[in-house]
């Protein structure tokens, strides 16, 4: 704290402060989805921690106390470390929108309801040593690898012995005519030109049909970890991806590499091992999920074992690195080592390119991926860090609270700045999706404290905007007379933005300025839904006395259509500044900015588009 008292402030006249804040808000601010901080750990909707403390420190001086009510995985929590210690990329964003951010330590207390946020917020904001750290961490998965030297071993092209890089399965379908099993694999992909068709091609009877007519087949199998028979869906290895001495190759799936499978099989995996069901809620689908009903479901067994043996092994290591390893491993769980990784087709590639599982769903493909554990376990080792090194020995300080923050343990205006990125209604289920990672973590999220909109768990938009009303007043009971609200929000839906807007009026606050948050890649939702938004609105929010809704809310609707179209079509040179999704996101700001209700779905926004355009 000496530090900061020595520290000129530049903002001490309230005209430059007024400035800076204009400044901040007047262009998109980008949210980067790159760097080892970002890239540590997945999390759906996850914000830039260096985007955050840009307006952290541009917001406040040193020694603030700033508070997150939705954490996430505690990115805001990130940020108030990264004050202290700014990152060159952060004083470039700085410079570009010319602001004078007042760097230096801050206090931040992040609540998060969840289980895995809170417990990747904790271990990321307590950062262990990294050089300690990277050294456990590779010792681990040797240790684990070595004992298991067999679990990823394949025969090579060549007849040699290799190690297995990636197992690329595949459905199995049943001709609509012939009735005859094929492989999703040899009916539906081609690989000269490379690509998926759109119909099923029969590899025996050779006529083609609608793909939708080709059933997917099942299978009864005995799942020795639950001592049954159950039914799943049948799937086979088509293709094996390998390495030896260092040189890649692939190969067709052989019965070698069946046999090799079958006797991973008969292996044990720890007493203990999470053998637990899984709890569907909005994301279950009775196609592609027709047999998941447990955790190691969505695992082949080889990956579940492997995942298995590294969380009882972690056991073993230091009590005071145990978390970080846990995280590491983590990481790579969900997004990797399941099921739901998949491979997709780019133009001009001659095979498929390996990613990780969708963002925000629990998406099975027809072509599953089965990654090497310890191999992508290694790749990861020195993003995390990388990562831990940014934010070891910073002097700022964060609490991290895993708790509802319906009820705010803090004292009445103690609170000098509030980020925040509150569940955006029904657009993605947390505890569902997480509870792939927090079964291992041995708790599962409260879903019953959680503030979404679902109708697997019989929450409506009603019953979400009461809640949020509740957080909101929590944070102007906290927040200091002259603090600030950062508000970032992503909704297509009318009826989501109302409840939102209901809320913080409630609560007493006033949109004092609006901009918006691009993020580089938008996560899997954004990008295939037909109502998506592109850039988050970000609401600056103050107290206020809030005055009376305008009477004429369709009138008032019109003029900021007209002049949304107006301002993109005359003055942007942003080609995303073109696109509906960017449009329908300046509207919803316009509108909250004079307090109109936003009225429109995103869908009937487009719609009127065109006819605006030529009027």
């Amino acid at each position: 704290m000496q530090r900061s008292t020595r520290t000129k402030k530049p903002h001490s006249d309230p005209a430059e402060e007024r400035s800076e804040l204009r400044r901040l808000y007047a262009r998109p601010m980008s949210s980067t989805r790159n760097g080892a901080l970002f890239n540590a750990f997945s999390y759906p909707t996850k914000i830039s921690p260096e985007a955050i403390a840009v307006f952290v420190a541009t917001h406040t001086a040193p020694g603030a106390l700033v508070l997150d009510t939705f954490g996430g995985s505690g990115t805001t929590g990130l940020a108030a470390l990264l004050c202290d210690r700014p990152t060159d990329a952060m004083k470039r964003m700085a410079a570009d929108l010319q602001l004078k951010p007042r760097w230096g330590p801050r206090r931040a207390v992040v609540y998060e309801i969840g289980t895995l946020g809170a417990f990747i917020a904790e271990t990321m904001c307590h950062p262990v040593n990294p050089s300690a750290f990277e050294i456990a961490a590779r010792r681990l998965i040797d240790r684990v690898a070595s004992r298991m030297e067999d679990l990823y071993t394949a025969i090579d092209p060549n007849g040699e012995k290799g190690e297995i890089r990636h197992i690329l399965w595949s459905d199995v379908l049943a001709c609509p005519r012939c009735r005859k099993e094929a492989t999703y694999w040899s009916s539906v992909v081609s690989m000269t030109p490379l690509g998926l068709r759109d119909h099923f091609h029969c590899p025996h009877c050779r006529t083609k049909s609608p793909l939708d007519f080709a059933k997917r087949v099942t299978e009864k199998f005995y799942d020795p970890l639950l001592s049954r028979i159950i039914t799943r869906k049948k799937r086979v290895p088509v293709m094996v991806y390998g390495q030896t001495e260092g040189k890649n190759w692939r190969r067709p799936a052989s019965a070698d590499d069946k046999r090799r499978y079958a006797q991973i099989t008969k292996k044990n995996v720890s007493r203990g091992a999470p053998i637990e069901p899984v709890v569907w809620g909005d994301l279950y689908r009775a196609g592609y999920h027709t047999g998941i009903t447990h955790l190691h479901h969505f695992y082949t067994y080889r990956n579940f074992l492997a995942i298995d043996s590294l969380w009882k092994a972690i056991e073993s290591e230091s009590p005071r690195l145990r978390d970080a390893l846990r995280l590491l491993v983590l990481s790579y769980n969900a997004a990797h080592s399941t099921l739901m990784t998949r491979v997709v087709v780019k133009n001009g590639q001659k095979d498929f390119v390996l990613t990780g599982a969708q963002s925000g769903v629990l998406y099975i493909s027809s072509l599953p991926v089965e990654k090497n554990v310890f191999q992508g376990l290694r790749r990861k080792i020195h993003t995390l860090t990388e990562a831990f090194a940014l934010l070891y020995d910073s002097k700022s300080k964060v609490d991290v609270r895993q708790a509802s923050s319906t009820r705010i343990d803090l004292p009445d205006e103690s609170v000098d700045y509030v980020f925040t990125d509150p569940p955006f209604g029904d657009f993605i289920p947390y505890a569902e999706i997480n509870q792939i990672n927090e079964i291992w973590l041995g708790k599962t999220t409260d879903r019953r404290k959680e503030i979404i909109v679902s109708q697997a768990q019989g929450k409506s938009v009603e019953q979400y905007g009461i809640l949020m009303k509740n957080v909101l007043s929590e944070i102007a009971r906290t927040l200091k007379k002259s603090g600030k609200v950062t508000l970032v929000f992503h909704s297509s839906k009318a009826e989501i933005w109302q409840a939102l807007t209901e809320a913080y009026e409630l609560a007493g606050f006033g949109v004092k300025a609006t901009s918006i948050l691009d993020k580089i890649q938008e996560s899997f939702k954004q990008v295939v839904s037909t109502v998506s938004v592109k850039g988050d609105p970000l609401l600056l929010l103050e107290k206020r006395n809030m005055k009376a809704r305008k009477k004429s809310e369709s009138a008032a609707r019109e003029v900021i259509i007209n002049s949304v179209l107006e301002r993109v079509w005359t003055e942007a040179h942003d080609l995303k500044e073109l696109t509906p999704e960017r449009m329908y996101s300046r509207f919803v700001t316009r509108c909250l900015e004079e307090g109109v209700p936003v009225g429109l779905d995103a869908e009937a926004f487009y719609g009127m588009i065109p006819r605006k355009k030529h009027a």
